[in-house]
């Protein structure tokens, strides 16, 4: 009696294993997984490299394009989504690019330096493969004026 439900039990586990492994297999690629192309370049900014820093792309919606995001570190003026392990679903893309000066910081929202210009922004439309994608950052886009504190007129 023991022998039978022992044979039971270990039936019963290499079936559900078998269901899973099937399960697995059969999902493939969907929506939900789409596929992910690798993407690399240079991003510059008044003519240099940028040291430190980001680049997101992100599906455009408003074009029809769908997916997740990806973000890729940017060190000494380079990017390049196969030393991260992700990548791009292609078609249409909104770009984001926060550029650093790379040097040590305190600061625990920008460790990587202070910001070189505000995040900049443009759109792209990758290809369905890998793709080299270089980026400059106009020189007129800087960091806005701090406003000062303006004295109340008047009594």
């Amino acid at each position: 009696m023991v022998a039978r439900t022992k044979r039971s039990y270990c039936l019963g586990v290499l079936g559900i294993i078998g269901f899973l492994v099937v399960a697995q297999i059969g999902c493939g690629r969907g929506e939900q997984d789409p596929r992910k192309y690798p993407v690399w370049g240079s991003v510059t900014y008044k003519g240099a490299p940028v040291p430190a820093g980001s680049i997101t792309f992100e599906p455009d919606s408003s074009k029809g394009n769908k997916g997740p995001a990806a973000s890729f570190k940017i060190r000494n003026g380079k990017y390049d989504s196969r030393a991260e392990g992700v990548g791009h679903v292609g078609g249409p893309h909104k770009v984001r690019i926060v550029g650093l000066s790379g040097e040590e910081s305190a600061d625990e929202f920008f460790p990587e330096g202070t910001p070189l210009f505000p995040e900049w922004q443009t759109t792209v439309d990758l290809p369905k493969g890998p793709s080299e994608q270089n980026f400059e950052v106009p020189a007129e886009w800087v960091t806005p004026a701090v406003p000062q504190p303006v004295a109340p007129v008047g009594p």
